[in-house]
């Protein structure tokens, strides 16, 4: 799946962004905001399995267009925010579990519900690509959303993982957007 993945997304949308951390050794990812103006710049996710199982890319792309407009799609009015992306989708594999973590740095502590809506959307048509077109099953994908902005916190249970609250129909993980912290990406399942 992901190499399918690797080679469907157009390749300005990838996030290249994997490597080991200096600080532990663990593979880590990176998603970064481009904003000058942005106050949540950049997130560290640490402990993925591999970068052979993890596949990430940015669904709000400034270096893809339709015309002079970022946008998913030409079909859309950007009305209903139906045109909306989110700054890193990662697919991959956590203990033989397959997920994909939807993630958003945020300035404020709204808007994101809209690109969730709209991502998930995404994710659902590139699921159904997959089925169609390769044969492959994807109904055992299991999805996380995780908001990072200067407004979350980093509540914890007894197991160590962190809170998620559910909002609109999805179980967001709020979390303070600190990048000198690594997050590591197994609190989140």
């Amino acid at each position: 799946m992901y190499d399918i993945l690797r080679d469907i997304i157009n390749n300005k949308a990838h996030l290249n962004n994997f490597h080991v951390s200096k600080h532990n050794n663990k593979n880590c990812l990176f998603i970064k905001e481009n904003d000058p103006d942005a106050k949540c710049k950049y997130v560290d996710l640490v402990g993925f399995e591999s970068s052979s199982t993890t596949f990430a890319f940015e669904l709000d792309s400034k270096a893809i267009k339709c015309g002079h407009n970022t946008k998913l799609s030409p079909y859309f009015e950007d009305k209903k925010g139906l045109d909306k992306g989110n700054d890193g989708i990662i697919f991959t594999t956590i203990k033989d579990k397959n997920y994909v973590f939807i993630c958003e740095l945020k300035d404020s502590s709204k808007g994101h519900i809209a690109q969730f809506k709209s991502t998930s959307c995404f994710i659902d048509y590139l699921k159904s690509i997959l089925k169609r077109f390769y044969k492959i099953n994807t109904d055992d994908l299991i999805f996380k959303y995780i908001v990072f902005s200067k407004y979350g916190t980093t509540t914890k249970n007894t197991k160590g993982n962190y809170l998620s609250r559910n909002q609109e129909g999805f179980d967001v993980f709020n979390m303070k957007c600190c990048a000198k912290v690594e997050y590591y990406i197994k609190s989140f399942i």
